[in-house]
């Protein structure tokens, strides 16, 4: 494990304290505490909504070109068709954003990649960016990464931030045996280990302050919306069995994701390194030098062929 100082300004040695609930909060959580006594399904049903939803406000963002880029069609998927394509004659890698975010997020890494002779892809998630929708589910993300990586043909590395970095393993893990091989290198950047511990923490954090009695509810709603339970989505599990080289990047006082869930990464996953930096936060770490060039370093070495696969081969 490697620091990597920012030339940013150091984060204070302890988080800063949240800041107080406003009036809003405050009123949604006496109504989850009363929902909790009178109606827990019910308040359950609103509160996974709550954590279902993608944006804050508005609707989605309008189609706007990326400087250099060109759009690649996304088969099979109802909620993404398509995204974005700067060619080139290498390899491709896969840029895939976080939840709330969407594909300009990752756009600092496109050059760099470039430069090395490789071909950069990226989209926006279901209800992300210029897609449909204020809100999704983790099935919806984790299948429109899928149905990229089947319509591009030769993504042989993927790089994940957040939740995103979910998203990327579990495709990955469903993808055909075809192209599961074809990825070489995976990166995890400020990524949380399963969905589980992030409902948590969003549900007990200052803002929420959810009764258990609606948290238990959630997890019963998302699994309808699902089909699967939360503990599904665990990188731990769901990348066990992956022997790729994964280079996990987490700020050590990221205030979204602690960096114990990258220690927890280190731990579980077979061919994988941890790069640790200082004064990034959660998302900023996308835009630092230092860390665009760890990483390009880290997929340059491996000396990718372009061996191409044939889009939408099963």
């Amino acid at each position: 494990m490697t620091d990597i100082t920012s030339p940013s300004p150091r984060l204070s040695q302890q988080p800063a304290a949240p800041p107080a609930p406003g009036i809003g909060a405050l009123l949604a959580q006496a109504g989850y505490r009363l929902g909790g006594r009178l109606a827990p399904k019910l308040a359950g049903r609103i509160a996974a909504d709550a954590f279902g939803r993608s944006r804050s406000k508005g609707g989605r963002t309008e189609f706007r070109m990326p400087l250099g880029a060109q759009t690649f069609d996304i088969a099979g998927n109802d909620d993404v068709r398509r995204g974005y394509l700067w060619k080139n004659d290498g390899p491709t890698v896969l840029l895939v954003h976080g939840w709330g975010s969407d594909s300009s997020s990752m756009i600092g890494f496109v050059k760099p990649l470039l430069a090395l002779g490789f071909q950069v892809a990226a989209f926006d998630a279901p209800a992300h960016g210029e897609s449909a929708g204020n809100k999704t589910t983790m099935t919806r993300f984790v299948a429109a990464v899928g149905a990229a990586i089947k319509s591009l043909g030769n993504v042989q590395v993927i790089i994940g931030h957040s939740l995103g970095s979910i998203a990327s393993v579990a495709a990955v893990a469903k993808a055909s045996p075809e192209h599961a091989r074809a990825v070489q290198r995976l990166v995890l950047i400020a990524a949380p280990v399963s969905l589980s511990t992030v409902l948590e923490r969003w549900a007990n954090s200052h803002q929420q302050q959810l009764p258990r009695t609606v948290t238990d509810r959630i997890y019963d709603r998302l699994l309808v919306q699902n089909g699967v339970p939360v503990s599904h989505w665990d990188i731990s599990v769901l990348g066990a069995a992956m022997d790729v080289p994964v280079l996990v990047v987490h700020d050590e006082l990221d205030p979204v994701v602690p960096l114990t869930e990258a220690q927890r990464l280190l731990r579980s996953l077979k061919n994988v390194r941890l790069e640790q930096t200082s004064g990034l936060g959660h998302s900023r770490i996308l835009s630092a030098a230092p860390v665009k060039e760890l990483i390009t370093r880290f997929v340059g070495d491996a000396r990718l062929t372009s061996t191409k696969l044939e889009s939408g081969n099963d």
